[in-house]
């Protein structure tokens, strides 16, 4: 084949790659019919928009609440100690028991208090007998107006001589203060103990009080008398009443002590167990959001991203007043909010941007 029919099928190919690269090229100004593109959308990029897409939020009522560590204490914890001496005949409790207000724990020998006893109450007649003689004698002018008030200071003496034995045997008997368990003690049978010498340890389990700290940010927002309720280190969930807050903040820590009282009739709530703390306070408007949804502005506040009635970007800072399984609940933000969802980290406040509606969100949407 000679050189001229061998450039044949060259020029024609190098004509068609020109032919349909003209025709490309003229369809370039012009739009395709059935093309539909949102108005907003094919300004923005117009533009040169940043495009971000968005959801609809409303705020809700809800209380606030503040979740803190603790641990639960006793009601009450007391050292019972002895008020008579003496050597223990009878011990009637062991150690964990549960006793009612009243019960009596221990007892001490009586010695010879019964016979003191009976002396205090002859002696006691004695000095009746004798001020009713001088009354009498006082009545018929035979005997001084002294004679009478001495006659008097005596009965009275045996009076309090005799309560004071009532007293000391009444003591030989060590009684529970009030209802609770004893947790510790110290004597046996046979031991001697003399006044003020510790016996045991007395706790009230019900309530049982679980106890927190507060920050100074959030101590405000708590009232005595308020709901709250505690998981226990087993998983456990318990419901309680704010009993008290402390008025003077911890040196070193700043927080404020708080106290839960969480009834325990069955003492089934042990003391000094680790416990979650979520205290109840004054109702607040939040929104609620996912976390990956919050931002962070220059200077380290957390905050959001949304989109005004202009399409500009607008950063506001919030706070978080508390959590559940669907997100986290947000102050700090106007009732309704346009939010950007997507995007929300190629744009800065003030920027102005187009939207598109997303139509599944995490949170409370109108």
């Amino acid at each position: 084949m000679d050189s001229k029919h061998r450039k044949l099928p060259t020029l024609v190919a190098t004509g068609i790659i020109i032919v349909v690269g003209i025709w490309m090229l003229s369809g370039l100004g012009s739009e395709p019919a059935g093309t539909n593109l949102a108005p907003a959308e094919s300004t923005g990029l117009a533009k040169g928009l940043p495009q971000v897409r968005i959801s609809n939020y409303n705020a809700e009522e809800i209380s606030r609440e503040v979740m803190v560590s603790g641990r639960t204490e006793p009601d009450r914890q007391v050292e019972l100690r002895t008020e008579a001496e003496g050597r223990v005949s009878r011990v009637l409790v062991e150690r964990g028991q549960a006793v009612v207000e009243g019960a009596v724990l221990f007892s001490l020998d009586g010695r010879d208090r019964e016979a003191r006893l009976a002396e205090a109450d002859s002696l006691l007649k004695q000095r009746e007998i004798e001020y009713a003689a001088i009354q009498n004698l006082r009545g018929q002018q035979f005997t001084t107006e002294v004679q009478t008030a001495a006659a008097l200071a005596q009965l009275d003496s045996a009076r309090a001589a005799r309560e004071s034995m009532r007293l000391e045997i009444a003591n030989t008997s060590i009684k529970a203060p009030f209802a609770g368990v004893v947790q510790e003690r110290q004597v046996e049978i046979g031991d001697f103990v003399r006044v003020g010498e510790s016996v045991a340890q007395f706790v009230d389990l019900d309530p049982i009080i679980i106890t927190g700290n507060v920050n100074e940010r959030e101590i405000a927002h708590i009232k005595v008398g308020s709901q709250g309720s505690a998981v226990l280190v087993d998983g456990s969930e318990v419901q309680g009443t704010v009993r008290y807050i402390s008025r003077v903040a911890d040196a070193a820590t700043r927080t404020f002590q708080v106290e839960l009282a969480v009834p325990n009739p069955d003492h089934t709530i042990r003391a000094g167990i680790t416990a979650r703390l979520r205290l109840f306070a004054d109702s607040v408007r939040v929104h609620t959001l996912s976390s990956a949804l919050l931002s962070l502005a220059d200077d380290g506040t957390v905050g959001v991203k949304v989109v005004d009635d202009g399409d500009i970007v607008r950063f506001y800072p919030v706070q978080i007043a508390g959590s559940t399984q669907d997100g986290l609940h947000v102050t700090g933000l106007p009732d309704s909010i346009r939010l950007i969802t997507v995007g929300q980290g190629f744009v800065v406040a003030g920027q102005p941007v187009t939207t598109q509606a997303l139509e599944t969100a995490t949170g409370t949407q109108p």
